[in-house]
């Protein structure tokens, strides 16, 4: 018998034991696992500087927070991630023009403010933490928007034709309420952002809101790279 073949004998003798004992290995894995979660998820509880604020990156406008709560009602995120990760290949396909400097990939400084947020993990559409410099036409996506097809051939995305409706009209007293709550958790709003919110989202539809929201995405950290380049 080989040193394996006894190595295999003792572990199947291990295990034995503890098959005989479930409820006793339940328990105890069952601590195991709720002592392994604690160290895993309570420091980065207190690690609060853990990621800065990048500089130029600034909370979103009541229009722009407006679009993103319609960006998750709608279950953009569920076929649209906003990370581009940090491999040559993904930052040469989704900063073609070079936006945003040698180092195109997403930062954790850029997301500071997103609550929660949005990374994601499914491609069904393409990335859009970049959208603001890939296509930054809102006419171009409220074509896109009311029809995708008009704009890409084939798209298996659904059509948002009601978000350009009257009765789709924003309700500022909601995104005001939201700036509050956001406010008590860290992001810098001041009293005269959350006051202005009636105003700047005075007939703006939803729609209106998420076009807002789309063409925030990616614009301050690649108008910091352009300023440094």
């Amino acid at each position: 018998m080989n040193w394996f073949d006894k190595l295999l004998d003792w572990f199947s003798g291990f295990t034995d034991q503890w098959e005989k004992h479930g409820v006793k290995f339940t328990l105890y894995t069952t601590i195991a696992i709720l002592i392994g979660g604690l160290f895993e998820l309570v420091p980065p509880f207190f690690l609060t500087k853990t990621a800065e604020p990048i500089q130029n990156v600034k909370p979103y406008n009541a229009l722009e927070l407006a679009g993103r709560d319609v960006y998750q009602k709608e279950g953009c995120n569920n076929c649209h991630t906003q990370m581009i990760r940090p491999f040559k290949w993904e930052v040469d396909r989704f900063d073609p023009q070079h936006s945003y400097g040698k180092d195109g990939y997403s930062k954790a400084g850029e997301y500071v403010y997103d609550h929660p947020f949005l990374w994601g993990s499914k491609r069904t559409g393409p990335d859009l933490a970049h959208e603001s410099q890939i296509q930054p036409s809102a006419e171009w996506h409220k074509t896109h928007l009311i029809n995708p097809r008009d704009t890409a051939k084939g798209s298996i995305m659904p059509a948002y034709p009601w978000l350009f409706e009257e009765s789709s009209t924003v309700d500022a007293s909601k995104i005001a309420d939201h700036m509050r709550g956001l406010q008590k958790v860290g992001v810098p709003y001041t009293e005269e952002d959350i006051s202005s919110a009636p105003n700047l989202l005075a007939g703006k539809t939803a729609g209106d809101a998420l076009i807002a929201y789309l063409l925030k995405l990616g614009r301050d950290t690649a108008e910091l790279s352009k300023s440094l380049q």
